[in-house]
């Protein structure tokens, strides 16, 4: 049997731990056929699985020791014919039924719950059997999303989460091979993570694929043509539905966001954020008419009475930095709403009076 014997338990625990994935719709036959024709890119590593494994394992560049060590454990495990595939598969059918009979009867004897008991732990074991036997799939498929934010270990881990899903929904009896069906599930499972933690900004799972599908074709007509693609290019090749804003607008998307603190120039002695301007800083000009404005202002309201110097403060913003409306200024004074116009009014004729003889207020009354 597959798995049996094997020296490293808790290594691959721990890489084929339960984990319930969200509910999805069951795959439909074009599912399935996408499913194959990425199982094609990675049938031919499956197919020299013990010489690759060992290959991977071995010390080759950019994997660590626990990589190296997992890939060289779950190269010992032999791979499945399809016949065992199914064998497995029905061995895992036959234990639940076994559980749902054992869950419904409550009339049997101790013999036959024993019997049932048996059938279940015998189920676990052929489901266990086709989660290690495919474990070299994962990596197949995992690999080819590696350097895209998560930790290749990690993307194992997810791979395997898929694979656990797609061995607990798999129906022999529609003919396709296991490796197919479990082809599209790990491939959900590994880039659903990718959408979730590879970015600090987290982007849908549809728009992540819409992203790589725009970055494959923008890579192919680059090649074909030799030269930067343009967005108008670009959007005639993704097809019906695209122009260039869409273009542009996945492209403004698919960027990373740059810390403010990430070092800039040849020395490191400078940072990112030293190189940005802040729009909401005003300049040492602007300041310095503020201040001028604010002292002028000051010294015409002077001439007014104090009710009138706090209508115009309330109108204006000066008091508190807001706008209010001539409501809430009569509510704040404790008169209506049209005395309070009246006062405005009255303020404001004082004011021209005094622009009129050239008191520099041009500026506020505009």
């Amino acid at each position: 049997m597959p798995g049996e014997a094997q020296p490293f338990a808790e290594e691959r625990e721990l890489f084929v731990a339960s984990a319930e994935l969200d509910n999805s719709e069951d795959l439909t036959e074009a599912d399935l056929e996408l499913a194959e024709a990425e199982l094609a890119e990675a049938q031919a590593s499956l197919d020299r699985a013990d010489e690759d494994t060992e290959i991977l394992a071995g010390a080759g560049e950019g994997y660590t020791d626990p990589i190296r060590q997992y890939l060289h454990e779950i190269g010992r495990i032999p791979l499945l014919s399809v016949a065992e595939e199914i064998a497995l598969a029905r061995r895992m059918e036959q234990a639940q039924a076994a559980h749902e009979q054992l869950e419904s009867a409550f009339d049997l004897g101790e013999r036959e719950r024993r019997a049932l008991q048996r059938q279940i732990e015998d189920g676990e074991a052929a489901k266990q059997g086709l989660i290690e036997a495919n474990l070299r799939l994962v990596v197949s498929i995992a690999k080819k999303y590696s350097n895209r934010g998560v930790n290749l270990l990690d993307l194992f881990q997810e791979g395997n989460t898929g694979l656990i899903r797609a061995v607990e929904k798999f129906e022999y009896r529609r003919g396709f091979k296991f490796s197919t069906y479990a082809t599209w599930w790990i491939r959900q499972s590994i880039t659903r993570a990718l959408a979730d933690q590879a970015r600090t900004i987290r982007v849908p799972v549809h728009m992540v694929e819409t992203i790589n599908k725009l970055s494959r074709i923008a890579r192919q007509l680059q090649m074909e043509l030799s030269r930067e693609v343009s967005d108008l290019e670009l959007a005639e090749a993704m097809g019906p539905g695209w122009n260039e804003a869409k273009v542009n607008e996945v492209q403004k998307i698919s960027r990373d966001p740059i810390s403010f603190d990430a070092p800039m120039g040849e020395e490191g002695d400078a940072v990112f954020g030293d190189f940005v301007s802040d729009d909401q800083l005003a300049s040492p000009g602007d300041n310095a008419d503020r201040n001028l404005l604010g002292e002028a202002l000051e010294r015409a309201l002077s001439s007014l009475n104090e009710r009138e110097a706090l209508v115009l403060k309330l109108r204006s913003g000066m008091a508190d930095g807001q706008e209010h409306t001539l409501d809430e200024v009569g509510r704040r004074l404790g008169v209506t709403r049209e005395r309070a116009r009246q006062i405005e009014s009255k303020a404001l004729r004082k004011l021209k009076y005094q622009e009129s003889r050239g008191q520099g207020l041009h500026d506020f009354l505009e």
